[in-house]
């Protein structure tokens, strides 16, 4: 999923790794858009007609919908054809792999079109419609291989995909999961907190950034536009129930700008922080007593969360 992968096992077996390798293995050749076979790739390319998957995708394609639901639209995975016009078309990791699209066109009223068959195990998009599992995908990959695990005899798991977190089960200490949230080109982290359970994610401006046509570009879609973010905002972490909840409302957060993070996040009775771009950092009320640590320059660019214990 081109990310780093960490991983906590409370009383497992050496096996439960290797079957959490492979199952995240599974998921990204079922849901990668750089995969030509993927059935994500498949259903962007059907352009209306509806196709079988398997049954972790239709997981993923409800979890979608859900999520564009939560946040009132303001996380919508369906923005895929504006990401490949402004030059997301090509995988960071490996140039070799594309997203092509039948059409680059994007309805704004997506991810309302998006139907799901449970008896028939089909997802159907319309033309104009695209699906990216982006962060998503990890954050809730994350949630079923971590459930995975326990359910296999392992007291607790804790699963961190490229800074989506997901933890099940019990905890290595009584003090909860430590999670550590980053700074980009800083040795220290921003700062640390404990959770008992559920998801952390952290969305950013600063992580997944190219150049198209001489301008600097990132991948925060602006849904009610249709254009990239304007966001004064370079990251917001938040905790929640579940990984891809976290991941879900952490774009949506990151959408509302500095003026409107922590509302948000009160509105959704969400705990979580942001860092702004001119390096202040904003969190929610029962996080005033987090020890933040900034970089010699000032600014504290939050790139992803992920656990030390």
């Amino acid at each position: 999923m081109a990310s780093d992968l960490h991983v906590i096992v409370v009383d497992g077996r050496p096996e439960h790794l290797a079957r959490i390798e492979a199952e995240l293995q599974r998921l990204e050749q079922l849901w990668s858009r750089f995969i030509s076979t993927s059935d994500i790739t498949r259903i962007n390319d059907a352009a209306g007609s509806a196709v079988v998957v398997d049954p972790a995708t239709i997981i993923l394609v409800e979890t979608m919908i859900n999520a564009w639901g939560v946040t009132a639209g303001a996380y919508d995975p369906s923005m895929l054809p504006v990401l490949i016009a402004n030059g997301y078309g090509v995988s960071r990791v490996d140039p070799a792999m594309r997203t092509e699209l039948p059409l680059l066109t994007t309805r704004l009223d997506g991810m309302a079109a998006v139907r799901v068959d449970h008896e028939l195990h089909t997802v159907g998009v319309p033309a104009g419609v695209a699906l990216d599992a982006g962060g998503i995908g990890k954050g809730l990959a994350a949630d079923l291989v971590a459930g995975m695990i326990v359910a296999d005899g392992a007291s607790g798991c804790l699963v961190s995909i490229g800074g989506d977190v997901a933890m099940a089960g019990l905890a290595p200490d009584a003090h909860g999961w430590t999670i550590e949230v980053e700074q980009v080109d800083a040795v220290e982290a921003l700062c640390r907190f404990t959770v008992n359970g559920g998801g952390v994610a952290t969305s950013s401006t600063r992580s997944r950034r190219w150049t198209h046509e001489g301008q600097a570009r990132h991948h925060l879609i602006d849904p009610s536009t249709g254009c990239q973010s304007p966001t004064d905002l370079h990251a917001v972490t938040v905790i929640a129930r579940s990984g891809w909840l976290a991941e879900a409302h952490a774009t949506a957060a990151l959408l509302a700008g500095s003026a409107g993070v922590i509302g948000y996040l009160d509105s959704n009775d969400l705990s979580g922080l942001a860092v702004a771009a001119d390096g202040s950092v904003l969190v929610t009320d029962d996080l005033l007593g987090l020890e933040l640590v900034t970089k010699a320059s000032g600014t504290a660019d939050a790139a992803m969360a992920h656990s030390t214990s």
